[in-house]
């Protein structure tokens, strides 16, 4: 199959500068994937000047499954992977990597982690925080690439608000087990785990003066690339090569407001494209607005629509009396809908999902997150909304948008009221914008209040007044 054809300045991104650094961003539907996968033909095109080998990357495998429906034969000279499948690879090739080195569960090691600097340090009240705050935070001084404790002082910690700011006292703590996790990890024969993988390879590549594998590096799905993984894509290329950057920042939803200096990224100024060829008004009317709550506020690159796809229906925002009328009206309106088109049922966690896994066994599609395969023909696809970036639906159902599970409780234990709030916004926006032309949220209780206050942006129904109900 072709690969989707270009418009207008689309055109114009994929024939930029073969050299140097580029950052295309570009609100939900805008074509950046298309332009991604164009971009990574031109470059490897073997009858140009510029062409080399090309690595086309996304962070999850979202974009291998849609290659692999499209099966496009101008990408034959493009590698296409995950940013882990290279890291692995890379470190293999330079005999940095092994059997078993990647620790797969962090969670447990900075269990033990902290109860061992809690024995050091009793009466320290700052240890008695949540689990799930030393591994949110772990997490994320790896995402940054941090490896020592100045690092750590002097880096801006962006997100957490006033109740989760960290002081020196506090970040030296949260230091010590860091460096805890670190050690244990070692004991156990654990290199690296998902998260600080990046610097390992930022580390050899800076070392490296062999000639780089690719000349040309190509991202989609940008945003969703630690700051660390961006730099060591940069240190990745030659002189001579290129590295173009495809992201929404407003669907940053592993990370807040990402610092091109940072990612190691020397650009200008960003191209930006503001059509959104997927949703239609109304659907995007309701993403702007999610866009524009207090969430999104210190978010310096966002982009907004300005022209949609063809219009739609008014989206629905159905109030039902209990979490179990949500799940029997969900599932009702996906097997309506999914005759005759596409359709998503969208939850915020994986326990959740059990429901529809009975309810769609036989006929549904389970959205994960190695995912190989992709089909866009009429059915039920079901799962978290994390798992739901990259792809596009006739339908998208939003299940559980109630105070009570949007923000999620777990997230606002581990990362503060602040940052759970701004990821889970940025999740809210990533789940409506999959929706082409029809969008339902569901919610028992009360809203969420991620959700739009505005009364204009939608239908807002009664589960048991329905005229569809019996």
């Amino acid at each position: 199959m072709p690969l989707p054809d270009l418009i207008g300045a689309q055109r114009e991104v994929v024939c930029l500068d073969h050299k140097g650094h580029t950052v295309v961003l570009g609100t939900a539907g805008s074509g950046k994937t298309t332009m991604a996968v164009h971009r990574a033909a031109y470059l490897s095109n073997p009858g140009t000047a510029h062409s080399g080998r090309t690595l086309l990357l996304s962070f999850n495998n979202s974009l291998l499954a849609y290659l692999s429906y499209l099966r496009p034969p101008e990408l034959d000279e493009v590698d296409i992977r995950t940013y882990h499948h290279f890291a692995r690879g890379y470190l293999k090739g330079q005999g940095a990597m092994g059997n078993r080195w990647i620790c797969q569960k962090p969670e447990r090691l900075v269990a033990k982690a902290l109860k061992q600097t809690q024995q050091r340090s009793p009466d320290n009240r700052f240890l008695q925080r949540p689990l799930r705050f030393f591994t949110a935070e772990t997490r994320w001084m790896a995402q940054q690439g941090v490896t020592s404790l100045d690092e750590y002082l002097a880096i801006e910690r962006v997100g957490r608000g006033d109740e989760g700011a960290l002081g020196a006292k506090q970040r030296t703590t949260m230091f010590d087990v860091f460096e805890t996790y670190r050690a244990i990890r070692a004991e156990e024969g654990y290199r690296f785990d998902w998260h600080d993988i990046a610097t390992r390879v930022s580390e050899e590549l800076a070392q490296d003066d062999s000639p780089r594998r690719y000349r040309h590096i190509v991202i989609d799905e940008g945003q969703d690339f630690s700051p660390v993984m961006l730099r060591s894509l940069a240190a990745a290329i030659p002189a001579d090569g290129s590295l173009t950057f495809f992201g929404d920042v407003a669907q940053q939803v592993y990370g807040r407001r990402l610092s091109w200096r940072q990612a190691g990224l020397e650009i200008t100024a960003p191209w930006r494209f503001e059509r959104n060829y997927r949703n239609s008004p109304q659907i995007a009317k309701v993403g702007l607005a999610i866009s524009e709550m207090p969430y999104f506020a210190e978010e310096a690159d966002m982009v907004a629509p300005t022209e949609f796809a063809a219009e739609g229906p008014m989206p629905t925002l159905v109030r039902c009396g209990s979490n179990a009328e949500e799940i029997e009206f969900a599932i009702e309106q996906a097997r309506a809908a999914s005759e005759s088109a596409s359709v998503a049922v969208l939850v915020r966690r994986h326990e959740d999902e059990a429901p529809f896994m009975r309810a769609f066994k036989r006929e549904g599609r389970r959205l994960h997150k190695n995912m190989r395969d992709w089909s866009p023909d009429p059915g039920v696809s079901y799962g978290v909304v994390h798992n739901a970036k990259g792809y596009e639906f006739d339908t998208v159902i939003l299940v559980g948008l109630s105070e009570e599970r949007w923000p999620d409780p777990g997230a606002i234990e581990g990362e503060g009221e602040a940052d759970a709030e701004a990821s889970d916004g940025r999740l809210l926006y990533v789940g409506v914008t999959r929706a082409r032309s029809a969008l339902i949220i569901t919610y028992a209780g009360n809203r969420s209040s991620l959700l739009p206050s505005d009364q204009g942006l939608w239908a807002d129904v009664d589960y048991r007044t329905l005229s569809t109900r019996s």
